[in-house]
């Protein structure tokens, strides 16, 4: 990325087209250093059939030890997003609650990846990297547990990362995800399609196919990962930790919903018309039956009360976040983590001074009651949390919540009324993303054989 304003990167970093670490992944597919070609062929030649589309270009693959991995995953994330931006998002998302305070979110980010990524594609290079050494027990294993073999593991991350360099060619992943990098919660909706296929893909090869009963004996396995997870990576935070999980939990069951009315051919519709919030991801009827688009937000007003203060990113938190950070204020399960579900929508502003820095959130609720409960339910979690030492004002009007933290709460009175008047909310028509679609070039499946 370029420049700091409407650039974020909290859960952007496109790396994460990842297979999660899995127990002795890739070993049975090298032989003294080498790639088994023969087998890639064949799981290659398998997955197409499978997922019905064809490779367009050949994919390379290369092996390569932690080290090797840690440094590409490295260059992937300066490549995607600064070390100056890195550490505005982690202080903005410590302000609000989803990180914890002094968070060195550059460090915990590739200390997450690095212990839990077997595999991996690289949307620049094009290529599909395996990762030697990855850990002996790892998430996946309940789910493999119908193979008992070691090899086949490695043969499902193969599939799984092979199928990433499928959605790219076709449906141009990358770009696509290039294009929200100023909404992650609509980016971690369109990852979660692309983890979730690559999920089911991955299992459906080492499966022999895939049909509605091993698709439902996924979906069951795996409905344990997200505390798997919590397991495995239980250092990192929980800001972290969530939505990388959520992609794979969370996705398998959206894109299952897809595949169940209609196939593959139901799945590749949704890389062409995605879900545009991790709400619909959450709660499927919102994308496949009623269709409920997120409110599109600009957060205006505040400019003349805040002179000398610039704009450093523009994002969007979602459902997911907002229930991340309730759920870290009040516990699981309480009645105020339930409040994340009548978000419609929301838009972050962080803002740098100097060395100071603030944040405006607009949020959107289904109602004023929803606003009056989660204006008051915040305004609890950021007393506890950030005491008198930090600014912070929270209010409502409407369906609206105004929320401000840092020195610019200070001016908080000068400008509410003008953020309520001068921002804009409009609500984009529903779209039914099952009606009949145009075809696509290159769609077929290769002949059997």
């Amino acid at each position: 990325m370029t420049g700091l304003a409407k650039s974020g990167g909290r859960r952007r970093l496109r790396l994460v087209l990842i297979a999660l670490a899995a127990a002795g992944c890739a070993y049975q597919l090298v032989r003294s250093g080498a790639i088994d070609r023969a087998k890639v062929g064949r799981i290659e030649s398998g997955l197409q059939q499978i997922r019905e589309l064809s490779f367009i270009t050949p994919v390379p693959l290369v092996v390569e030890d932690r080290a090797q991995a840690d440094r590409d995953i490295r260059a992937q994330l300066a490549h995607d997003v600064s070390d100056e931006q890195l550490h505005i998002d982690g202080r903005a998302g410590a302000l609000i609650g989803l990180y914890p305070p002094g968070i060195d979110l550059k460090a915990e980010t590739l200390k997450l990846l690095d212990e839990q990524v077997a595999g991996f594609y690289d949307p620049d290079t094009k290529r599909m990297v395996l990762v030697s050494g990855a850990i002996e027990r790892g998430v996946w294993e309940g789910a493999a547990q119908f193979a008992m073999q070691r090899d086949l593991l490695g043969e499902m991350v193969l599939a799984h990362e092979l199928t990433h360099a499928l959605q790219d060619q076709h449906f141009d992943l990358s770009g696509k995800l290039d294009a929200l990098k100023a909404d992650d919660d609509r980016a971690l909706a369109l990852k979660s399609v692309a983890e979730g296929d690559a999920t089911i893909t991955g299992f459906g090869s080492v499966a022999g196919g895939m049909d509605q009963a091993r698709l439902d004996m996924l979906v069951s396995r795996l409905s344990d990962l997200p505390q798997l997870f919590a397991k495995e990576a239980k250092s990192a935070p929980e800001g972290l930790r969530e939505p990388l999980i959520f992609q794979y939990s969370a996705g398998v069951k959206f894109v299952a919903e897809a595949y169940r009315r209609g196939g593959y051919a139901a799945v590749d519709r949704l890389f062409e018309q995605p879900p545009q919030s991790s709400q619909q991801i959450l709660h499927p009827q919102l994308y496949f039956d009623t269709p409920t688009p997120p409110a599109r937000i600009e957060v205006a007003g505040y400019q003349s009360a805040l002179a000398g203060w610039s704009t450093a990113d523009e994002n969007c938190e979602g459902e997911l976040a907002l229930s991340v950070i309730l759920k870290l204020a009040f516990g699981d399960g309480s009645r105020q983590v339930r409040l994340a579900g009548a978000w419609k929508g929301d838009r972050i502003v962080s803002l740098t001074r100097g060395s100071e820095l603030s944040v405006i959130w607009l949020i959107v609720l289904a109602n004023e009651r929803a606003a009056s409960q989660f204006a008051a339910a915040y305004t609890e979690a950021l007393d506890r949390r950030l005491e008198v030492q930090i600014p912070h004002r929270v209010d409502y009007q409407s369906s609206l919540v105004l929320v401000v933290i840092g020195e610019a709460a200070r001016a908080f009175a000068g400008m509410e009324n003008a953020v309520f008047a001068h921002s804009r909310v409009t609500f984009p028509p529903p779209f039914h993303p099952f009606l009949p679609a145009p075809a696509r070039a290159q769609r077929a499946a290769p002949p059997p054989g």
